[in-house]
C-alpha cells in the first residue's frame, strides 16, 4: 500500500513507525486493555523483522520507542512537525487504524485501503462529529477492537446526539440535565449510566486519547526520500513478503 499510495501522492519525507512492544502506559491504567486480540502471528513477526532489517540497510531511519504504541508516536511526531513548520505543510497518516481520525485536521490526512483520503469533512459524513470529538464517541459507545466497553445503553448514534448537541463528555457532564430534552429514547436510563460510570468513562478517555506530547529528538531531514531510490527500495521490501508468506 505504502507504495501505490508514495506514486500518488509523492511525499518528500517517509517516516515509519513500529510498535515496540505489546505492554504500555495504558494496559497499566486498563489490564484488560487489547486482552481480546490475538498474539501476532509467526510470518508477521518474521516480516517485520526482515523489513527493519532491510530499511537498515538501506539506510531507511524508522522510529520504535520503548513502552509507548505507535499511535502516540505518530500523534506527537504529527504535533512536532506542525510546531516546526506551523501547520503550513500537508501530512499524510497511511494507516487503517480509525483511532487516527481523531488526528485529522486542516493539513492531516488519513489514508486508508477502502478511499483514497479522509479529510475533516469525511470524517463529519462518516460519524456526524468533527475529528476533535472522536475520542469522546468511543470513549461513550466503545471500542471493540481495542476491548474497550464504553457506557452501557449508549451505541454511535446515540453517542453523536449527545456530542453534537451537547459538546465533549465534559461538557455533557457539566449538563446531564439536557439530554431528557434530546430525541434520545430512554434519555433517563442514559443519565443514570452516565452517573454511574463516571470514574470509568475518564478511563475509556484516556485510553483513546492519542498521546502528544511525547519528547521525540529527531532530525527530520534524515527521513527525506529520494525518489530515484525509493523503488528499489520498496520493490524489494514487497519481494520480500512474498517470500515469507511461503514459509
Amino acid at each position: 500500500m505504502i507504495f501505490l499510495k508514495y506514486k500518488i501522492y509523492l511525499p518528500n519525507y517517509i517516516i515509519l513507525v513500529f510498535d515496540y512492544g505489546k505492554k504500555n502506559f495504558r494496559n497499566k491504567i486498563y489490564k484488560y486493555y487489547k486482552s481480546n486480540r490475538k498474539d501476532t502471528p509467526n510470518y508477521l513477526l518474521k516480516y517485520i523483522y526482515y523489513v527493519k532489517k532491510k530499511l537498515n540497510l538501506f539506510n531507511i531511519k524508522f522510529l520504535s520507542i520503548k513502552n509507548v504504541e505507535s499511535d502516540d508516536t505518530i500523534s506527537s511526531l504529527i504535533n512536532k512537525i506542525n510546531n516546526i513548520y506551523k501547520n503550513k505543510c500537508k501530512i499524510y497518516i497511511l494507516s487503517y487504524d480509525k483511532d487516527f481520525f481523531q488526528l485529522i485536521k486542516k493539513n492531516v490526512f488519513l489514508l486508508r485501503f477502502n478511499k483514497e483520503i479522509y479529510t475533516e469533512i469525511d470524517v463529519f459524513n462518516k460519524y456526524g462529529i468533527y475529528p476533535n470529538l472522536i475520542k469522546d464517541l468511543f470513549a461513550l459507545c466503545g471500542d471493540s477492537s481495542d476491548n474497550i466497553p464504553g457506557i452501557k445503553s449508549i451505541g454511535i448514534k446515540t453517542a453523536t446526539i449527545l456530542l453534537r448537541n451537547i459538546g465533549c463528555i465534559n461538557k455533557i457532564y457539566k449538563n446531564l440535565n439536557k439530554i431528557k430534552n434530546l430525541n434520545i429514547k430512554n434519555s433517563l436510563n442514559i443519565i443514570y449510566n452516565l452517573k454511574k460510570n463516571h470514574k470509568k468513562i475518564l478511563i475509556w478517555l484516556k485510553l483513546i486519547k492519542l498521546k502528544n506530547n511525547l519528547n521525540i529528538d529527531i532530525n527530520i531531514n534524515n527521513f527525506f526520500i529520494e525518489k530515484k531510490f525509493f523503488n528499489k527500495i520498496f520493490y524489494n521490501l514487497f519481494r520480500l513478503k512474498k517470500k515469507l508468506y511461503l514459509i
